[in-house]
């Protein structure tokens, strides 16, 4: 007798044990699934605002109207720089004109159009994140340090550009966004922000910064279309030796190159030339222009040869700014511009500039892991 309730006490004890651990199982994946489910839901309520402060810790900054406005100072090099030419080519007699124009040239970022872009900045971090990760800790840097303004459609002729830390975007980008352009600007922040760090990068694509009178120039310093994203015309070129088929001695290989208008009146932004002017050196070492024809950078296959077929290439911020957009095509593997600079076609010689860029942006990048 004394046996079987043994048996008995010791069966009920262990189905006990087993209905508990069952019981307790299932509970747990209850308890896990209603988690999920949860966390999908709270997932689901998120805004995309708050996704990108949560997975990449970053908050756009969207500037109103009034905000933008204060962006446009009369006194700035960038107004002040606006000679003859270039008022006439933004459809204004004075700087005082053009100063009025300009602080009524921006408009409102609509909910919508923010929550559009929140979304297009969100989807390339996540790729980002998982291709190149020195490279999504530069993006993100950057990202934190600017703010985005709205252009009406008239404002420097519908081109994006930056006014100190703002990327000024043209109307149809709010609408669909484009990734090159964000990041070309994004570099004109950079190379505004922290200069320094583009100098020999400037110097190893063949730049030399010659702020120094150049006999010979004032007619088309005159001409000089004015950017606020390079307003420095100081800037010559260097033609690699082995590049120079003329067989000229190496103070010819001096080039100032730029955007000039075609005409002291111009009636647009886009009525220039991209052109480079070959400069001579005196016996004390100083250049001048002797007024030769203008060479049309895109016939000037020596630099064609050494950068590629870049449109934006009268200016070394334009030009390193058209690699950064080559650079991330690169990182997600998009073929789909037509920049000729394209390290995935294997016909393409043209790519030395580009190659002296990546090198160098990948060392630079290296501290932002």
């Amino acid at each position: 007798m004394n046996y079987f309730i043994l048996c008995f006490f010791l069966i009920s004890i262990l189905l006990y044990i087993i209905t508990t651990y069952y019981l307790g199982k299932n509970q747990y994946h209850y308890n896990k699934r209603n988690e999920k489910i949860e966390a999908f839901e709270t997932e689901k309520k998120r805004t995309t605002a708050e996704k990108l402060k949560i997975y990449h810790t970053i908050e756009i900054n969207y500037l109103d109207i009034s905000t933008a406005q204060q962006l446009v100072i009369k006194n700035s090099e960038y107004l002040q720089g606006m000679n003859q030419a270039n008022l006439s080519a933004r459809h204004c007699l004075n700087i005082d004109e053009l100063y009025t124009k300009y602080k009524n040239g921006f408009d409102t970022i609509t909910s919508k159009e923010k929550e559009t872009v929140d979304e297009f900045i969100l989807i390339l971090l996540n790729k980002l994140k998982i291709l190149n990760t020195n490279y999504y800790y530069y993006v993100c840097k950057w990202l934190k340090k600017i703010s985005i303004a709205k252009a009406q459609s008239w404002l420097e002729a519908g081109m994006p550009h930056t006014l100190e830390n703002t990327i000024v975007m043209d109307a149809k980008w709010f609408i669909n966004p484009r990734k090159t352009t964000l990041l070309h600007e994004l570099t004109h922040i950079h190379q505004r922000q922290v200069e320094f760090e583009f100098e020999d990068l400037y110097k190893a694509l063949g730049y030399e910064y010659y702020p120094v009178y150049i006999k010979g120039m004032d007619d088309i310093y005159a001409l000089n279309r004015n950017n606020p994203d390079g307003l420095s015309k100081y800037w010559l070129w260097k033609m690699p030796k082995n590049n120079d088929s003329s067989g000229s001695s190496a103070q010819t290989h001096y080039w100032w190159i730029g955007a000039i208008f075609k005409t002291i009146t111009p009636t647009s932004l886009s009525d220039i030339n991209l052109v480079a002017l070959k400069l001579d050196k005196d016996n004390e070492g100083n250049f001048y222009y002797l007024k030769q024809h203008p060479t049309l950078l895109n016939t000037w296959k020596p630099f064609i040869t050494f950068f590629g077929d870049n449109p934006n290439n009268y200016h070394p911020n334009e030009m390193t700014a058209k690699f950064a957009e080559l650079y991330l095509l690169d990182i997600l593997n998009d073929t789909s511009s037509n920049f000729k600079n394209n390290k995935n076609d294997k016909n393409d010689k043209n790519d030395e500039g580009y190659k002296i860029y990546k090198t160098y942006f990948e060392n630079m990048i290296e501290k932002y892991k």
